[in-house]
């Protein structure tokens, strides 16, 4: 519990300070999104940013704003909102991890268990930039949970 805590402090930090390469790493995600053949339907995607757009709707947290949109739409958000952190594809189902792995060309670092959710860490080589963490770098995180599945670059902001 105690590494999980500071890998995501050290994410969030990462994030907040390095949002250009964050704005890559959502570019990055949604176009392996796109491309990804797995079993289950795109259900949103998010895009965090500091930015906002009069053209889109968007929920403020405080800390940043969530951009909610079809897989479709992300990219066109993405051009548009300035100060981008991150993304996150919520799929309807739960994914093989072996599946979402494969499909965004990723590769596990760290595998948690937490409140019914497998939760990893992971990078993906088009992914952008990420954290330093135990000598790796991780630039996607992916939560896998009953009748859902998450991957967000480099970190998922938002519930899950």
């Amino acid at each position: 519990m105690k590494k999980f805590l500071l890998i995501v402090f050290a994410v969030v930090i990462a994030a907040a300070v390095t949002y250009t390469a964050a704005g890559k790493s959502s570019e990055g995600l949604i176009d392996k999104a796109g491309e990804a053949d797995l079993c289950a339907d795109v259900a949103k995607v998010e895009i965090y940013a500091k930015g906002t757009s009069e053209d889109y709707t968007y929920v403020s947290t405080g800390a940043f704003n969530a951009y909610g949109c079809q897989i479709g739409s992300a990219g066109m958000i993405a051009a548009k909102v300035d100060n981008i952190l991150g993304a996150a594809v919520f799929y309807d189902a739960k994914l093989a991890l072996s599946d979402v792995l494969e499909a965004y060309g990723a590769k596990a670092l760290s595998i948690d268990e937490e409140n019914g959710c497998t939760v990893v860490y992971a990078y993906s080589k088009g992914c952008g930039y990420g954290v330093e963490t135990d000598g790796n770098v991780v630039n996607m995180q992916i939560v896998l949970k009953e009748g859902a599945t998450v991957v967000g670059s480099p970190l998922i902001m938002g519930s899950y």
